[in-house]
């Protein structure tokens, strides 16, 4: 498969594109799953896709453009493209097509968010007779727009409003929307991205790695195991909107623990995601029997931490101290681990870290260091932010006062960190990782097994990495050559070549060689946790700091990443602010 050609098809920021840009996309996506993929579609889905390839070029380009908006409805006062010549015409090829419905039945909420807040007092102010209460908007002509539609909702009946509606725009709804995801799920092999992904790297707003495309490789291997993964996915939306829709929960439930003997490995993932969340929900309803059913019919984390607390919580020492050692004995992460090593069955609660981090200077002026006895190495001063600057900018500010100079990168610079040093690894020719010419990454970074699928290429580029001088080359050389190219552990936004050269010079090799390894054996646990700040004095003193205002406390995974960093030895602290005392 050939990635199109920025030069091939230019796109300006501001400038038309040229007029088969966006037809030629969706088209380009349509044919090569209807090639690649035509045992996984219904003919649901493939009469969608004849449908559209009947068209004429025309009725194509204004289809492709209506596919890119967003929303369920589309005024029609609004639908003008400069590369669809005969508006109507093409419009009216759609409609007889089925591609789109105009004045499609929608709830009345949806058709008024079709008008602006100016329309809507226009339209509404006054009764017609036919429903509409008065004086409807007399005492809210000050109102938000949310405001607005509910209260005409309330006060209007639905044909009055479905009648003043058009009165401004007639509407339409585009049809075949959920083929068309299906076909972006199967090009791109991620539900979340679409068509766009062409733009961005057309503008020259978006660079790919130039990786081999596996191409007898597909997401799902039949149908049976893609209606599996579309039926995981739909219950893991429904246990979202369970706040909303508490009703669902039970049959939810039920639900989900109907499950395959041996689902794939993307399904199980959503699955486990799914009872995950919904265990959660019975856990803050009180129900416990159903939270815990759902943490044992999970295999994803936190399900094993889950398991143990809600036990407690039950009154089931017994059991939670079997599940305790299950956990000890086979964690799934390192966050596992952390909290099978911490937790206490008699207090519930999880223990500090077991030492405090060294430390080698303080903060700031009048700072006072006090490690403390179950937690990292802690500072705290006495000074609070001014009134809106974020206390991370703050600390920062401070900090540059002792001579240190910060960056606030959090999770991003061990994961760039790892990006730079083992790029190839990343896009390493693995079975199943690459499906289309898009992606930054492989489809299985963030899972379990990542490392175990590369363990010969991981192992090969530590021995280089080993070297010191190596190490500080292939991380400049990398960074020169690939600047710009999608890697998804790593923010260009964030990370220059500026700070690469600082922490080389500032921090030692073992520590940034031991922190690459781990991270890239691992890149899930790098997602979240990460100190705020690295700072770095002058060539050869850093620290990393995880910057708390008063009130806050230490989440699981920023005491995991403290006691990782205490561990391997490297200079790291919590710089705590309280608020100052009033003389």
């Amino acid at each position: 498969m050939q990635r199109l050609n920025p030069s091939a098809v230019p796109l300006r920021p501001g400038a038309p594109p040229p007029p088969d840009y966006y037809r030629n996309n969706l088209l380009r996506v349509l044919r090569f799953v209807r090639t690649r993929h035509v045992d996984l579609l219904r003919p649901v889905d493939l009469g969608f896709m004849f449908a559209v390839e009947g068209l004429s070029a025309a009725a194509q380009r204004l289809f492709a453009r209506l596919t890119g908006r967003k929303g369920a409805l589309l005024r029609l006062d609004r639908i003008d493209y400069a590369e669809v010549s005969d508006l109507p015409a093409a419009m009216d090829e759609l409609s007889r097509a089925g591609l789109v419905e105009l004045d499609a039945e929608a709830p009345v909420e949806a058709l008024l968010g079709l008008l602006t807040r100016a329309e809507l007092l226009s339209q509404f102010k006054a009764p017609d007779g036919a429903g509409c209460a008065a004086p409807l908007l007399k005492r809210q002509s000050n109102a938000t727009k949310p405001a607005l539609i509910a209260g005409i909702a309330e006060r209007c009946a639905a044909p009055c409003i479905r009648a003043r509606v058009p009165a401004v725009s007639r509407w339409l709804a585009v049809r075949g929307r959920p083929s068309l995801q299906l076909a972006q799920l199967l090009f791109f092999g991620d539900s979340r991205r679409d068509l766009s992904v062409f733009v961005l790297e057309d503008l020259g707003w978006m660079r790919y790695e130039d990786y081999s495309v596996d191409r007898n490789g597909r997401l799902f291997k039949n149908r049976g195991e893609l209606d599996a993964y579309l039926r995981a996915r739909l219950l893991r939306e429904l246990a979202h909107g369970l706040d909303d829709h508490p009703g669902l929960a039970q049959a939810l439930a039920k639900a989900l623990r109907q499950r395959p003997a041996a689902p794939s490995r993307l399904e199980e993932k959503t699955l486990g995601r799914a009872l995950n969340r919904l265990g959660r929900w019975f856990e803050r309803q009180g129900e416990l029997g159903e939270a815990l059913a759902c943490y044992s019919a999970s295999s994803i984390p936190p399900a094993g931490e889950r398991r143990v607390r809600t036990l407690h919580k039950m009154g089931n020492r017994a059991a939670a101290e079997v599940q305790l050692r299950l956990l000890r004995g086979n964690p799934a992460n390192p966050q596992e681990a952390d909290f099978a090593a911490r937790f206490s069955l008699v207090t519930g609660r999880v223990s500090g870290c077991a030492q405090s981090a060294n430390v080698p200077r303080s903060a700031a002026a009048g700072g006072a260091k006090r490690p403390l006895r179950t937690g990292p190495a802690e500072t705290v001063l006495a000074l609070a932010p001014p009134p809106g600057e974020k206390i991370e900018r703050f600390a920062m500010r401070v900090l540059a006062e002792d001579g240190g100079e910060a960056w606030h990168l959090e999770n991003r610079l061990p994961q760039g960190l790892a990006a730079l040093a083992f790029w190839d690894v990343v896009f390493a020719p693995v079975a199943g990782a690459f499906l289309n010419p898009y992606q930054d990454g492989p489809l299985d970074l963030y899972w379990d097994d990542f490392a175990a699928q590369r363990r010969g290429a991981i192992a090969a580029q530590q021995s280089r990495l080993a070297d010191p001088a190596e190490f500080g080359r292939i991380l400049r050389t990398t960074f020169k050559a690939k600047a710009g190219v999608a890697n998804a552990l790593m923010s260009w936004r964030h990370i220059d070549g500026r700070l690469v050269a600082r922490l080389l010079e500032a921090v030692p090799h073992a520590k940034l060689f031991r922190l690459a390894c781990d991270v890239i054996k691992n890149p899930s646990a790098a997602r979240t946790g990460f100190p705020d700040l690295v700072v770095l004095y002058g060539r050869s003193g850093y620290e990393f700091v995880e910057v708390k205002g008063p009130g806050d406390s230490l989440r699981p995974a920023q005491r995991l990443w403290l006691s990782y960093l205490e561990r391997n030895g490297c200079n790291a602290r919590v710089l705590r602010f309280k608020c100052p005392q009033r003389s």
